[in-house]
Parts: C-alpha cells; structure tokens; sequence
C-alpha cells in the first residue's frame, strides 16, 4: 500500500480508476470496515480510503480531542484491509472551508475518484453541508446503510462510551477487533518489581480514550509477538496517587528488557475496579488473584 501526503493546493498525481472510500475514521469500527471492502469490490482499478493529517473535531474546536486511533494506526489498519492507498490530506481551515461543490470538483475530481464508498449518514463540504445523496448526483456513489448491534447504530461516539465506562467487550464487538492502543515502554517508579510484580509503563503515542481505571485482561504485542498480560489503568493510588491516569502492563511468563521498545496493548475483558489498599502486601495478594484469573481468561481468547 502507498501512503500519498498532500494538501489542497498541491494535490498527488491522478489515478485514473480509483474507488475512494470517505469518512472520518475514527476506530475503523464495523461500519468502516464495510466500506473498504466495498471500495476494493468495486474498485474500477485501484482503491483507497481519505484519511486526515489530524482530528477534524480538534482542527474545526481548537481543543484537544481523545481518539481511538491516532493517524499511523489507520495507516497499518489500511494496509492490514489490502487497500492500495492511503490518502492523507492536511486537515486545516482551508480544507473544511471548502464548499461541497469544491470538494467534488477540486478535490475528488482531480484525484481521479470514479466511485465514492460512503455511510448512509456522510457528510462532507463546509459546515457539513453536503450528503450522501447530494453526493451521488455528482458522482457514481456507493451508500452503505449504518450497521446496529442489536438497536444501537455503530458509531465511534457509542464505542468511546463504551471504552470510557470499561464496557471493553461492548467495545470489541462494535471495532469487530480488540480496541488497542500504542506507545514506548518508559521508566516508572519500579514499585511493581518491588513486589514481584514488573510492569511496563507505556507512554502513549496519542490522546487515546482510555478505559476506565481499572484492570483488565489484554495481549501485549512488542515486536510483533503477544504476549499475555494484566493491563492497569489509573493512578497508582496504593503507592502514590498519579494526577492523570496511566497505562501499565505486567506481561505473564515473560522476562526480558523492554524499554524503549513500542507496545501495542490490546484490551480484551475487563476484571475490577482499581482501589486503595492498606499496604503493599495487601496490593500484591490482589496482584495474585489478578493474575490467577487472567490465566484463567486467556485459555478462550486465541492469540492474534
């Protein structure tokens, strides 16, 4: 897959015969997914998806915004569904001033977008002004109906809820994969090794939602190997309250340095609240109960 970087004044060589599937993209949840293998079905020669250099909520607000998937992540997800490119526009002022009409013409024209893959519920152009059925009177348009689980449409805004009150199974089944995160494994303040417990600290790469603080069952991967794990989230409130929350991970059955090193966590099922407890030996007897059961729920999750 080729990963093609432009802004609207310098726009990329045309591709005669491409297939564009559009959208914000936040997750690549369910709904996304159908829309790319829609664009590669139907590709009259090659197939892509548009994603953006930055938020669009935080570019149009000016405030920072959690995401569920910082912009490399949607490139190797890209490349993971066989797409042939990956679009990335600038995402600035300029862009989202552009009238609909300017999009169609300017943009998507000049790409050499012959079909346009969108959700029922698209929209595009200045101040949102522009729909999937405005869209396929200019343009031959494939509209893909939203996707439900159960009576909830599939949206990225239901999966953040989700992920936010520590629904992770919720959350799963919405992506249709395991909501995962990245970042460098850093130095803490080694008070797991203390108690024979190590973990990794990751210092993550993007403003990801987090799950709520709590602990949970997940696979971390580092250099491209799995590995079972307890992954925590909070603020270390046994040891020394943190004041924001933070991603740490004891790997089960593992031994070896990983500073330094990228870690990509995959949250899986979510087991208790994290708590205050009165001591250190007190914390590491839970510690024990955690990793009892998550060997107990890694025997019915197949590695990735």
């Amino acid at each position: 897959m080729e990963v093609i970087r432009f802004d609207i004044r310098h726009l990329p060589e045309r591709k005669e015969g491409l297939a564009l599937a559009l959208g914000t993209f936040d997750g690549f949840h369910k709904g996304h997914q159908k829309l790319l293998v829609e664009a590669r079905f139907h590709a009259p020669a090659h197939s892509g998806a548009l994603l953006f250099s930055a938020s669009p909520a935080e570019v149009l607000s000016g405030k920072k915004q959690s995401v569920l998937m910082g912009l490399d992540d949607k490139i190797r997800f890209l490349n993971r569904m066989g797409v042939d490119y990956a679009y990335v526009v600038e995402a600035n002022q300029d862009f989202f001033s552009l009238s609909k009409e300017q999009f169609v013409e300017d943009v998507l024209s000049n790409l050499g977008v012959e079909l346009a893959v969108v959700g029922e519920d698209y929209r595009f152009g200045r101040g949102g002004e522009g729909d999937a059925n405005w869209l396929s009177s200019k343009l031959k348009t494939r509209v893909i109906p939203l996707l439900k689980e159960g009576e909830e449409k599939i949206s990225s805004s239901a999966i953040k809820e989700a992920i936010a009150r520590g629904d992770i199974a919720k959350a799963n089944s919405m992506l249709g994969r395991a909501y995962e995160i990245h970042g460098k494994v850093v130095k803490g303040f080694q008070n797991g090794t203390k108690i024979g417990f190590p973990t990794a600290n990751i210092d993550l790469d993007c403003p990801y939602v987090l799950p709520k603080p709590g602990v949970y069952f997940g696979l971390v991967y580092i250099h491209g190997l799995p590995h079972r794990s307890i992954v925590n989230v909070g603020c270390n409130p046994t040891v020394g309250l943190l004041k924001q929350a933070i991603v740490e991970a004891h790997l089960l059955d593992f031994e070896g340095d990983v500073y330094g090193k990228t870690a990509y966590v995959q949250f899986l099922a979510y087991h208790r609240e994290e708590r205050k407890f009165a001591n250190l030996d007190e914390l590491k007897e839970q510690l024990q109960l955690d990793r009892q059961w998550a060997r107990s729920q890694s025997e019915d999750i197949a590695l990735r």
